[in-house]
């Protein structure tokens, strides 16, 4: 393996040149960082946005975290936890004990990452019994489409546009990961079984509910319709209960996280944040700029606005998911904005010009 120095800025250290482990190393560090770290977020967010590579790799390793979990104590994991440990058995001397604590956990991410797309039936390591073990599915949504999946033991999986998640249920544990987009969960009561939900490294745990999550690369959201969840970071070593809680939600309550601040808990209208599921979005006093960034998600016809100043005004209004032209024949009847161009799958608007008298 070849290392390469990275500027000094806020991260995890020196990156591999595999991109997988370096995903991984981004995983570790931001699963043990404090909510609200905006420039660890931010040079995350940069690294990820440099390539759609990187981008993937990352998903990867999410899904391998979250398998990781959910077959910890299995023979096979053990061995694997062993191996790996074996061959990073002695750090560097150039290399801290913080930065040596991450590739290790790193490398184990990374190669189960990497098991996920080679070697799904590989003989000798997890997967051996994977079948008798744990029941795996990926379910998945195009732009535009909505999917709703009733798994196993009765809990019914709503899936908005351009979404996927990755189901892991053991005798022990039903995990869920939420890869991308988002996702309405209705949860069959089974106390023996918490249902957990992994999102951009944080974990939702219900027992019998029903709650939504959206994430995205600037916000990751949790609301409540009924019942109760608790909201955590994932902590990839022990921590206290009371250093790892980061909220408990009661009805019509809503966990936000934006990228550069702090978490909250905020009364939600729940009824306008579900209303996806009817193939609606609704808008109360949003930016223009927001609600376009929402239309935008259910259509690969792209709207762009084509001036600064426009970003600001505020729309409220209710529009059917993917009708991208309604939309446009709104806001330019509305506001002083007119069709400047279309090029490709992008529709431009730009400010109308005055009339005169």
């Amino acid at each position: 393996m070849t290392w390469k120095a990275t500027p000094a800025m806020p991260g995890p250290g020196p990156l591999p040149d595999d991109i997988d482990e370096a995903a991984a190393r981004w995983s570790e560090v931001l699963h043990d960082a404090a909510d609200g770290d905006g420039p660890l977020r931010a040079a995350f967010d940069a690294w990820r946005a440099r390539s759609p590579a990187h981008a993937a790799a990352f998903r990867r390793v999410e899904s391998a975290r979250a398998l990781a979990q959910a077959l910890a104590d299995a023979p096979d994991m053990l061995a694997l936890r062993r191996e790996t440990l074996a061959r990073a058995a002695k750090p560097r001397p150039w290399c801290s004990a913080r930065t040596y604590g991450y590739s290790i956990a790193a490398s184990l991410l990374a190669v189960v990452a990497g098991l996920l797309i080679v070697r799904p039936d590989a003989p000798g390591l997890m997967y051996r019994n994977v079948q008798d073990a744990i029941a795996g599915n990926v379910h998945q949504t195009g732009v535009g489409q909505r999917s709703e999946v009733t798994l196993d033991d009765g809990s019914v999986i709503t899936l908005n546009t351009d979404s996927r998640i990755a189901v892991h249920y053991s005798a022990g544990t039903r995990a869920i990961t939420l890869e991308r987009g988002q996702a309405l969960f209705k949860v069959a009561k089974d106390r023996s079984r918490p249902f957990i939900v992994t999102a951009d490294g944080r974990q939702v745990t219900a027992l019998g509910t029903e709650f939504e999550v959206h994430m995205s690369e600037r916000l990751f959201e949790v609301t409540l319709l009924e019942g109760r969840v608790t909201v955590t970071r994932e902590r990839t070593r022990p921590t206290s209960i009371a250093a790892a809680a980061t909220a408990e939600l009661h009805p019509g309550q809503q966990f936000v996280a934006l990228a550069a601040t702090a978490p909250q808990v905020r009364a939600a209208d729940v009824k306008r944040e579900v209303s996806w599921r009817h193939g609606q979005v609704v808008f109360e006093n949003e930016s223009l700029a927001d609600a376009v960034a929402e239309i935008n998600r259910y259509s690969r016809q792209r709207i762009v606005l084509g001036d600064a100043d426009l970003a600001a005004l505020k729309i409220s209004g209710a529009f059917n998911t993917g009708d991208t032209e309604t939309f446009i024949d709104a806001v330019t009847a509305y506001f002083p904005i007119q069709r400047a161009s279309h090029q490709g799958d992008a529709i431009v608007l730009k400010s109308r010009p005055p009339e005169r008298g």
